[in-house]
């Protein structure tokens, strides 16, 4: 077991560096950039979105949103409004390191998504575990969420936030933290680093106050025969990760560069 799994097995999250360089971050960027602009004005799009003027006040520390403000918080199922970005969610560093967290060779995805906090507005999230969810939850922890995060993390634009060892002790409660629990620890990365978050881990995180937006992808993974407890689906629920680089060579869907 490597010093990054004995974090994670200890902590309940992991940060790693750079796995993305900075050409392939600004070409993701443009990219889920133009999803946001287009989920403005597409509604079957808008139907898969969360939206900043969607969220109470209160995770914005009180700041308002005007009602024509489109920011996106949350596009949900990415893959199927952009094909070109599966391999960046396949990338084989990633999946290699999913494979090692959870210990299983086989293993399949659950959804994609890009939650984004913009800049000056974006929301907090509150405390909480990502199981069980009411989303896409298997019928045990045998998961792992992993953020690419397209623009790093810092406590100024919303890093996410963990209570360190609470995936091991599942009787606290986030209403129970205190604000200086010396165990709270932020996963500040740099731009194209990858954070992995333990199914049973307290978590959430700050209001972006930067003047900076904060864009990450989020996978949910999961361990290959392990049934689902939920009915939702998105275009990758239940696929490995050999279907799914099969798919995308077989769709003739561009890449965005040699060797992403």
């Amino acid at each position: 077991m490597h010093d990054g799994i004995e974090r994670y097995e200890a902590d309940g999250f992991l940060v790693t560096g750079p796995v993305f360089p900075p050409q392939d971050i600004e070409t993701i960027i443009r990219s889920v950039d133009a999803l946001c602009e287009r989920a403005a004005r597409d509604s079957a799009m808008a139907e898969h979105c969360v939206f900043e003027r969607d969220q109470p006040k209160e995770k914005r520390g009180g700041a308002e949103v005007r009602e024509d403000d489109m920011s996106v918080f949350i596009l949900g199922d990415l893959p199927r409004f952009c094909p070109e970005l599966l391999p960046v969610i396949l990338n084989a560093q990633l999946a290699g390191l999913v494979s090692e967290l959870l210990g299983a060779s086989g293993i399949v995805t659950h959804f994609a998504n890009l939650t984004a906090k913009t800049a000056g507005i974006g929301s907090g999230i509150s405390w909480h575990r990502d199981f069980p969810n009411k989303f896409i939850s298997p019928v045990t922890p045998e998961m792992v969420r992993t953020m690419i995060c397209l623009d790093g993390m810092s406590p100024e634009n919303g890093a996410t936030t963990f209570l360190r060892g609470s995936h091991k002790t599942p009787g606290i409660q986030a209403s129970s933290i205190a604000e200086n629990d010396a165990d709270i620890a932020a996963a500040v990365c740099a731009p194209g680093g990858i954070v992995a978050i333990h199914p049973l881990v307290l978590h959430g995180g700050p209001p972006n106050t930067s003047s900076r937006p904060r864009r990450n992808i989020v996978i949910q993974w999961g361990r290959k025969g392990v049934p689902l407890a939920t009915d939702n689906s998105e275009s990758i629920t239940g696929k490995t990760v050999e279907d799914l680089r099969a798919e995308f060579h077989g769709s003739g869907a561009p890449t965005m560069r040699d060797g992403f």
